[in-house]
């Protein structure tokens, strides 16, 4: 299986990225089979960072530096085009912060045939204790309810980036990653476009930890709180537009919410701001 693998870097060396590190460890570990392996580590950060690509036997990798920082879905529309290019059948994408495991690697690598419905593989996400990903996406606030099962999912679901294996040839099929969501919700975007292309997503029965900062109110600034809520918006309004009454609704109990709790009443400000702009 020919497979391109992608790795997001921001202000973050390929060494102090614990995807990266994690990776490392399991390649030098000589456990795992790798065969016409492509990885791809994309920097966005101002500055170029002095690495020399490993060399390792059955894994190309590249390192692809872009100071214009235009977010994640410029970093995956390059891996795409290198995937096309490669005539590779999958992509996977990687945040910086992922832990991965021998067990998901083996599991990725000797993918069996899956039905051609399917377009996505995807493992369980945890984040501190929570299984954050998959959830079933016609909920608001999905981390409330039920989670999916292993095995193919016919409702609909959403994944996050980090850890999803994805078809090139569907990929090929809606043309690659939405500019419009450059950080932001691109995997909600994303998987909305796989069921109305009645298409399937995999979940393996695996497990990763990832860091999800988005989280936590302390560890999002001003500036990331208001792409996510311009986000959400064209998300909504333009895609997702069962949820939008649902979703306007959530920003007011939101912005009581963050009134009480959130320290930085600048995010409290920008959600009550949004609320009467729609």
């Amino acid at each position: 299986m020919k497979l391109t693998m992608v790795v997001v870097l921001y202000k973050l060396k390929p060494e102090e990225s614990k995807t990266f590190q994690t990776l490392s460890r399991i390649i030098n570990s000589n456990n795992s089979s790798f065969n016409d392996i492509e990885l791809i580590l994309y920097d966005n950060s101002p500055m170029e960072q002095d690495f020399i690509p490993p060399l390792h036997e059955g894994i190309h990798i590249t390192y692809k530096h872009d100071h214009r920082n235009l977010g994640i879905a410029a970093a995956y529309n390059y891996a795409w085009s290198v995937a096309k290019a490669n005539n590779s059948q999958w992509l996977l994408l990687l945040d910086h912060d992922t832990e991965l495991t021998q067990e998901y690697l083996d599991c990725i690598l000797n993918l069996p045939n899956v039905p051609e419905e399917v377009v996505a593989v995807v493992p369980k996400i945890n984040s501190e204790n929570t299984m954050i990903s998959p959830v079933y996406s016609q909920f608001l606030r999905p981390l409330k309810e039920e989670r999916p099962s292993p095995g193919i999912q016919d409702r609909p679901v959403m994944a996050i980036n980090s850890g999803a294996l994805l078809s090139v040839n569907f990929l090929n099929e809606i043309n690659g990653f939405n500019k419009d969501f450059s950080l932001d919700y691109l995997d909600h975007w994303l998987f909305f476009k796989i069921y109305e292309k009645r298409r399937k997503v995999l979940l393996i029965d695996v497990s990763l930890e990832h860091e999800l900062s988005v989280l936590d109110y302390t560890r999002v600034s001003v500036q990331r709180y208001q792409s996510i809520l311009d986000s959400e918006v064209n998300f909504y309004q333009n895609f997702k537009k069962d949820l939008f009454l649902q979703y306007r609704i959530q920003l007011a109990k939101r912005f009581l919410k963050q009134v009480l709790t959130v320290k930085n009443k600048k995010i409290a400000y920008l959600t009550l701001k949004r609320f009467f702009s729609l």
